[in-house]
């Protein structure tokens, strides 16, 4: 599958390049913002040659791709927006925390692991709360359905991060379930009485 480069009247959406890194690592290393993203805080240099040549035999093999994200004017990295296949190990690393869970039945009744794919995305501090991300999720939406790819899922790390579910809801996604890594809780809670609780994350989905 061939990734285009997207452009909007704002924004243009491209591969990433070796001077990326830097910015990519400055999002990466910052614990506040990995706290909402729901990984592991990056405490090591990315190399940047590799990084960029995993990027591109990841998208060759279709499990992955990967947009910098820059203003139309200034070209410089702000951001990015990721795609990741389901097909792929990145399922059993997206859902690592949820142990065999992620393999369970009725777990799979409601993620399509064959065909589905997940988005992640994140911008530099200076750049949130500007419309910027809403922006990039659309256009890299309008590319997976050009390119038929369905369903697309979503997560955030906390409820409290409003910013990261209005993006979601403002591009369609509906709220699937809870994330949550105590499964009794899941079993045993009225799944309304979870989602009140907003230090829950939750799943999306966008058909």
């Amino acid at each position: 599958m061939i990734m285009l480069k997207l452009t909007s009247e704002n924004l243009i959406l491209r591969e990433m390049k070796s001077n990326d890194i830097f910015g990519y690592y400055q999002i990466l290393s910052d614990a506040i913002t990995m706290q909402q993203f729901g990984g592991p805080v990056l405490e090591n240099d990315l190399d940047r040659k590799d990084t960029v040549i995993r990027m591109k035999i990841e998208r060759e093999q279709n499990k992955s791709f990967f947009w910098t994200i820059t203003l139309r004017e200034e070209r410089e990295f702000i951001g990015f927006v990721r795609l990741f296949s389901y097909a792929s190990e990145y399922y059993d690393l997206s859902f690592s925390a949820m142990g065999d869970y992620r393999n369970d039945t009725d777990f799979l009744k409601e993620v399509n692991r064959k065909n589905g794919w997940e988005i992640d995305y994140a911008l530099l501090k200076e750049y949130r709360n500007k419309g910027i991300m809403t922006e990039a999720v659309r256009m890299v939406l309008k590319f997976t359905s050009d390119c038929n790819l369905s369903p697309i899922y979503a997560k955030i790390n906390s409820l409290k991060n409003q910013a990261s579910e209005k993006v979601l809801i403002s591009n369609s996604f509906k709220r699937l379930m809870p994330l949550i890594h105590d499964l009794s809780i899941l079993n045993s809670q009225d799944p309304s009485s979870i989602i009140e609780n907003k230090e829950y994350g939750m799943m999306y989905v966008r058909y």
